[in-house]
């Protein structure tokens, strides 16, 4: 089941131009990943080639095809941890998982 959640955002942050009405922003957990684009559910005829992007690195991606951009949230204290299959990515979970500790502290 995914967790995405429509983010309202004027400008984007990776690029810093301006959104447009049509342009869609989808916020992420990392129980998403693999992140593929496009989700599951989407409509055929507004389909493109799947491609993963791996945002678990920088915390964004966008979509090459569709320009939808994702933006992976830190996890929460507490948050169920998700079962990783690549050693990399999981380091990058418990050091985001860390830094919200470490937010939730102050």
């Amino acid at each position: 089941m995914s967790t995405l959640q429509p983010v309202d955002e004027k400008t984007d942050s990776v690029t810093g131009l301006q959104n447009s009405a049509t342009e869609s922003v989808h916020c992420v957990s990392w129980q998403d990943l693999p992140l593929a684009c496009p989700m599951p559910g989407t409509s055929l005829w507004n389909g493109h080639p799947r491609i993963y992007l791996a945002i678990h690195q920088d915390g964004r991606g966008r979509c090459p095809y569709c320009a939808t951009l994702y933006i992976l949230r830190d996890p929460k204290p507490g948050d169920a941890t998700p079962h990783f299959v690549n050693l990399q990515t999981e380091q990058l979970y418990r050091q985001a998982l860390a830094r919200s500790a470490h937010i939730a502290e102050r």
